[in-house]
């Protein structure tokens, strides 16, 4: 996308974006010129990582109360908090009704890497640190395939916050049927990650990005028209989903504020595509499963070329990205101050140019804006 608009890629400190697929240093934030931009805002993991993602829910529900912030499955930072899970894993053992799975996910992973689902709690691991999290036995069901949705949203500021959601995603089906009798060991029932799913040889691969309602991955759009077709208030979905979204951006935006004001950072010098991963359950109520920090932007298939594209393009253009000649814009001003003082000069009787005149960068910046005569 970038080459075909005229950028290229370079080792120079004049560049224009700064695209990286992981969290960078804070003296990468220092000393920015207006026109340069980072793909990620400073301390962004606040929400990327699940256990970062995990204390600061927690946090806006002692703050805020629970109820405003119950999007997120019960869950426990392990190892440190392994006795309030013994404790509510016990409360919940004695009510046989209620099914008592669990699914364990590394603390900084992704792609389903080193997920497990347990039943019981002599099979959790607690030597190194990871989240365990109430698993959601009621999923929403279509043509019998547990799903989640990967949302996208674009974040251009955090003050004022600015939050754009794109119209089109994907929604990510497990490639083998759910069914009430949990077998923990059937990754491919219980996890709709891409990369686990295309794996088992049942996997559909979506082969036409016309037929996005075809095959283990859907467009957003076509989830959408699916639902509206069996009846379901999609205003209403949406709606719930928004303030998911919203809310999981609160729990980290003093971090990247106070981070940002460390930094001198300006605030139009940074932006954020996050991949929500959203799942529904039976009842229609949307959880937030997790936030990734730079979501895929590979391109599988035609479908996902079709929407990533389009993602990629409007990113651009909603952050203000072009190119820009830092010593060709230096040149521009200088000519423009001097055609300036030019016309000033004749309209003062001095003639037909500026007499005894020099012009000097201040501090000996190449990009100021002030002049000494």
């Amino acid at each position: 996308m970038l080459e075909s608009h005229g950028f290229s890629s370079t080792d120079s400190h004049e560049w224009n974006l700064l695209w990286s697929s992981s969290s960078l240093k804070s003296y990468q934030y220092e000393g920015l010129n207006e026109y340069q931009k980072i793909n990620h805002f400073p301390q962004s993991y606040e929400i990327t990582r699940k256990d970062r993602l995990c204390f600061n829910i927690v946090r806006m529900q002692e703050r805020y109360g629970k109820s405003a912030f119950d999007f997120s499955p019960d869950t426990y930072i392990l190892p440190d908090e392994f006795g309030d899970f013994y404790n509510h894993y016990q409360k919940l053992k004695q009510h046989e009704s209620k099914k008592n799975v669990w699914i364990v996910k590394p603390a900084n992973a992704c792609q389903g890497r080193g997920i497990y689902l347990v039943d019981d709690i002599n099979d959790v691991n607690v030597d190194e640190t990871s989240v365990i999290c109430k698993y959601i036995t009621n999923p929403l069901l279509i043509n019998g395939h547990k799903f989640d949705l990967r949302i996208y949203v674009l974040v251009t500021s955090y003050e004022p916050m600015r939050i754009y959601v794109f119209q089109e995603g994907l929604a990510r089906f497990a490639s083998e049927t759910y069914t009430q009798k949990i077998n923990k060991n059937n990754k491919y029932m219980h996890l709709t990650n891409y990369s686990i799913n295309k794996k088992n040889e049942k996997f559909i691969q979506n082969e036409n990005s016309e037929q996005d309602d075809f095959g283990y991955k859907w467009s957003l759009g076509a989830f959408c028209k699916h639902l509206e077709q069996v009846g379901i208030d999609m205003n209403l979905l949406w709606s719930r989903i928004y303030d998911v979204i919203l809310k999981t951006l609160l729990c980290g935006e003093n971090y990247v504020q106070a981070s940002m004001k460390k930094n001198g950072t300006h605030r139009t010098n940074c932006f954020e595509l996050f991949g929500f991963d959203i799942l529904i359950d039976s009842d229609l109520k949307p959880w937030l499963i997790e936030v990734n920090l730079s979501p895929s932007l590979a391109s599988d298939s035609p479908l996902d070329m079709s929407i990533k594209s389009n993602l990629v393009c409007d990113t651009f253009n909603l952050i203000g990205l072009k190119r820009f000649d830092r010593k060709k814009e230096s040149i521009n001003k200088i000519k423009h101050r001097m055609k300036g003082l030019y016309s000033k000069g004749k309209k003062s009787g001095l003639g037909n140019g500026i007499q005894g005149t020099s012009l000097q960068p201040a501090h000996g910046g190449g990009n100021s804006d002030v002049f000494h005569n």
